[in-house]
């Protein structure tokens, strides 16, 4: 028994808007897992300009074991703030070798317009729900595990 002609058609179409759905899916987020201090992170990975203007402004929450990794250009010195931040966060600035090379605990959205910046060089800013940084205990110097193509 063949299927009638109307109905391949109708499925084709249906195989090419799921597909097309799935490559914007992943094209629109990029997600990865990494690691630091022995825990994963699920991290939103924030390249572009508009990106990492915007961040974490307006969301609601960061869940624990979530996390957004900032990824700056060359270059670029990677400076942090709280703008339209509606809560707390913890933030880690990793160099160019992927090592922690400054942190900050619990930067709140009333710290507004203060602007954050590592006293060092950094390439990657990596935000985290609050109060992270205390509980695992990161400490400058110690490697993280970035994503590969990172």
């Amino acid at each position: 028994m063949t299927m009638p002609r109307w109905v391949k058609l109708v499925v084709a179409v249906l195989v090419i808007i799921i597909g097309a759905t799935v490559i914007w899916w992943q094209m629109s987020e990029d997600q990865a897992t990494l690691s630091l201090n022995g825990e994963l992170y699920h991290v939103t990975i924030m390249r572009t300009d508009a990106e990492l203007q915007k961040g974490l402004s307006g969301t609601s929450s960061l869940p624990s074991g979530d996390g957004m990794l900032f990824v700056f250009p060359d270059g670029v010195v990677p400076v942090m703030w709280m703008k339209d931040m509606k809560y707390s966060i913890d933030m880690v600035w990793l160099n160019d070798d992927h090592q922690v090379v400054y942190t900050v605990e619990n930067a709140t959205p009333d710290s507004y317009p203060k602007k954050f910046q590592a006293p060092v060089s950094a390439h990657y800013v990596l935000e985290l729900p609050s109060g992270t940084i205390k509980k695992t205990n990161i400490k400058n110097g110690e490697p993280a595990g970035l994503p590969s193509g990172v």
